[in-house]
């Protein structure tokens, strides 16, 4: 039991330091998003796929959709921030500018 606890604790900690590190690049970055808009209104809303298919054509980082959390749907063009929750000790926002296109 020691030995697997030991393993676990390993992973848990290469886990952590990858999440550290997949932050560490997105933090700083502005990712931008084009979608359809009128007068600064979005048709729709900016959604998590969205922003992970941004995230991953502007950076080359793969996410799931799962570790993005957007507390209100974006539909307005302008800076918003979303968080990332890549393991339960690393979460950070992501900046994400909807530009009109």
């Amino acid at each position: 039991a020691a030995k697997m606890r030991k393993a676990r604790d390993l992973r848990d900690a290469t886990d952590r330091e990858a999440a550290q590190t997949v932050a560490s690049t997105l933090v700083p970055k502005v990712i931008t998003i084009t979608a359809k808009a009128h007068e600064g209104k979005l048709f729709g809303s900016v959604n998590d796929g969205d922003v992970v298919a941004a995230v991953a054509e502007q950076t080359g980082i793969e996410l799931d959709r799962k570790v993005i959390a957007i507390d209100e749907p974006i539909r307005e063009v302008g800076q918003h921030t979303v968080t990332a929750a890549l393991h339960p000790e690393v979460s950070f926002p992501i900046t994400v500018d909807v530009v009109d296109g």
